[in-house]
């Protein structure tokens, strides 16, 4: 709802404030919202890339179907996830998470009571699980920015559109009505002297 205009030289004074306020900010929005796209646009060609190991090692796995249906019994004990690490990174003002590593459970087992072939599995299956976990954090990371660039263009367009543009609307009005007001005084007075003077005679 548009704030009713109030034709005085306090509401002209804070109008000028209120625009040179939206004007001020409006450049350092723009600038959040060209490193939000930037950054973006990274984080979409990591995912891509990231997918394409992923789907390469996925597609490594499925030729080795036998050996998992081998290892079935001892296999998920040891690609249970313990802990996904990653920390907070700061950007453009928003704290988006940046992925460490996966720590896996590591119980004990003996060479001789695993088939040969175990270790390469595991390190394979691993290495999957890993790459399905950075790009969960990836994805989260692109949400958080996509919702951080969304509201950084609507507040630009609020700016540009509508706040700017009324402050601007609501300046003009008052300095007409005052410059109106001032022209009719100076009437008035004009007016007054030549009664004044017409008295005098």
């Amino acid at each position: 709802m548009t704030e009713r205009i109030k034709l005085n030289k306090v509401f002209l004074r804070e109008q000028k404030q209120k625009r040179a306020m939206y004007e001020r900010f409006l450049p350092a929005l723009e600038a959040r919202k060209q490193q939000l796209l930037m950054q973006l646009a990274i984080i979409r060609k990591t995912i891509e890339d990231q997918q394409s190991m992923m789907d390469m090692r996925l597609e490594e796995i499925a030729g080795w179907s036998p050996l998992y249906w081998d290892m079935q019994k001892i296999l998920p004990f040891f690609v249970a996830i313990r802990e996904v690490r990653f920390k907070l990174k700061n950007v453009a003002g928003l704290k988006v998470p940046e992925y460490q590593e996966v720590i896996f459970d590591e119980p004990p087992y003996s060479l001789f009571a695993t088939p040969y072939s175990f270790d390469v599995v595991l390190l394979r299956t691993r290495e999957a699980i890993s790459l399905r976990e950075h790009i969960r954090i990836l994805r989260k990371q692109e949400r958080i920015l996509s919702d951080g660039f969304r509201k950084t263009s609507q507040r630009i367009n609020l700016y540009e559109q509508r706040l700017i543009p009324d402050c601007r609307e609501a300046i003009r009005k008052i300095t007409v009505y005052l410059q109106d007001q001032q022209a009719a005084a100076v009437g008035v007075a004009k007016v007054a002297k030549r009664l004044k003077e017409e008295a005098l005679y």
